[in-house]
């Protein structure tokens, strides 16, 4: 099994019903095809992680990739695992709630990685700064 961390920006702005359409099909295909994962968007930012059997995964993100709603997809890192990190949902869903400052700040340092373009030789940074980010879905990762 593999785990596949990406970011793409959005070709054009998403309106709530754009991004529940592409939470919906995600969720349906993704059962269907065994993949566990999440999405956060960060408005114009997509960035995901997607768990599953690689061959599936990887025609997942080729999908994303033809997908018109995307430009400039960038894979972060892909890494063989035994354990799923999101195995209770097809597709969760996680925006930076303004209210949490903490959220904000961490989808900022981010932003900044990949600006930098962090390579999936960074030691992991990357990967803590996504799972600090996730851990409203996480509860675990607290202790």
């Amino acid at each position: 099994m593999i785990l596949s961390i990406y970011v793409s920006g959005a070709s054009r702005p998403m309106s709530n019903a754009d991004l529940q359409d592409i939470l919906t099909t995600s969720r349906q295909n993704n059962l269907r095809d065994g993949i566990t994962g999440i999405l956060m968007w960060a408005d114009p930012m997509f960035l995901q992680i997607h768990e599953g059997e690689a061959c599936l995964v990887e025609n997942l993100v080729a999908r994303i990739r033809r997908d018109s709603r995307h430009r400039h997809v960038m894979a972060l890192s892909e890494q063989t695992t035994d354990q799923r990190l999101f195995s209770d949902w097809s597709m969760g869903f996680k925006e930076p709630d303004p209210a949490h400052a903490s959220n904000k700040a961490v989808f900022r340092i981010s932003r900044k990685a990949l600006a930098e373009r962090i390579s999936s030789q960074d030691g992991g940074l990357f990967f803590q700064i996504v799972l600090a980010f996730s851990l409203d879905f996480i509860p675990d990762l607290r202790a």
